[in-house]
Parts: structure tokens; sequence; C-alpha cells
């Protein structure tokens, strides 16, 4: 399974750099997973960019949403990683999913070191 993050899902949505890699790994049929933010996250983007809203459902059918619950916000503070409040959260259900992840797919390079600072490998497709 793989962690996406809202910096790749939005590449899948929008013509730019980066965005064919994305749609490839789409394009193998990886299981994704993310947090519930990735709703917020891409309707926000498609809005702002006053794009169709129908291809962040077909999106979101493709990803696996995890909760967010008061541990994980405790986890959020607790991991200290001097991220944005969201990238934060994202991060945190990251670390709660790694056992099952084998890699996140984004490119916050902010949030992919953090992410590797937990253990977690950035997907090849990160560049």
């Amino acid at each position: 399974m793989i962690y996406l993050d809202t910096s790749a899902a939005v590449k899948a949505l929008v013509d730019e750099p980066g965005s064919d890699l994305v749609r490839a790994v789409f394009a193998a049929g990886d299981p994704f997973v993310s947090s519930r933010l990735l709703r917020v996250e891409l309707h926000a983007a498609v809005s702002r960019r006053w794009l169709e809203a129908s291809g962040v459902d077909e999106l979101l059918a493709r990803v696996s949403l995890v909760g967010i619950d008061d541990g994980l916000l405790d986890r959020a503070v607790q991991l200290g990683s001097g991220l944005r409040a969201l990238d934060s959260l994202h991060l945190a259900t990251a670390v709660d999913l790694a056992a099952d992840i084998e890699g996140m797919l984004g490119y916050d390079r902010e949030l992919i070191t953090a992410a590797r600072r937990e253990g977690i490998p950035p997907h090849p497709a990160c560049g």
C-alpha cells in the first residue's frame, strides 16, 4: 500500500511536472491510503483552479481514507516534525500505518524528508 500525499494527488488531476509519473502509479493499480484530510485538500485545490470536482471523487474512490481522532492529533504534536499543521497530520497518519505501507508518494520535500526520518521511504515516483 502507498501513502498518498495531497501534493501527489493533485498531480493526478492537474497537468504539471510529475503528473505523468503519478498517473503511471495510479495506472499500475497499487492500493493507496491517506488521511481524510486528502478529501478536503483536493476539493480546495480544484475549487481554487476552477476545475470539475468529479475528478476528485473518482480519485478518492481509489484511496482508503483514515480518520482523524484525538490520538492522531496527539501523535502529530509528539512527533515535533516542524511541519505545517496539515502536513503534520499526514505524517502522523503515515507513521501510524508504517507497518502497512511501502512508502509515501508526495512532492512536498519537507514532508518527504520528515517521513524518511520516521523510517518511511519516498515512493520511487517522487523523483
